[in-house]
C-alpha cells in the first residue's frame, strides 16, 4: 500500500535550517531539520517529526498555540 508521502505533493517551506511540509489530504504536518551531505557528498534529509493532525481536530489548545506560533512569525524581529 502506498504511502501517504508517495500519493501527495504536500505545501512546503523550505529554508537553509529546515523545512516544513503539510500533507492536506493525509492531514499530516512534517517538520525537518535542514538537508545535510555525507563525506561522500551524498544529500541526506534531515531528522523528521510528522504530527497526524487528525488527533488534534477540534483542540482549542492547539489552536490558541498555532495562534501564538503565527503571531511570533508576523512580529518585527528584535
Amino acid at each position: 500500500m502506498p504511502r501517504f508521502y508517495e500519493l501527495e505533493v504536500p505545501e512546503k517551506v523550505i529554508t537553509e535550517r529546515g523545512e516544513i511540509h503539510y500533507f492536506k489530504q493525509a492531514k499530516k504536518l512534517q517538520v525537518s531539520l535542514g538537508k545535510w551531505k555525507t563525506l561522500d557528498g551524498e544529500v541526506k534529509q534531515g531528522k523528521t517529526v510528522t504530527i497526524d493532525l487528525t488527533h488534534f481536530k477540534g483542540n482549542e489548545e492547539l489552536k490558541s498555540l498555532l495562534e501564538m506560533v503565527i503571531a511570533d512569525l508576523e512580529a518585527e524581529p528584535a
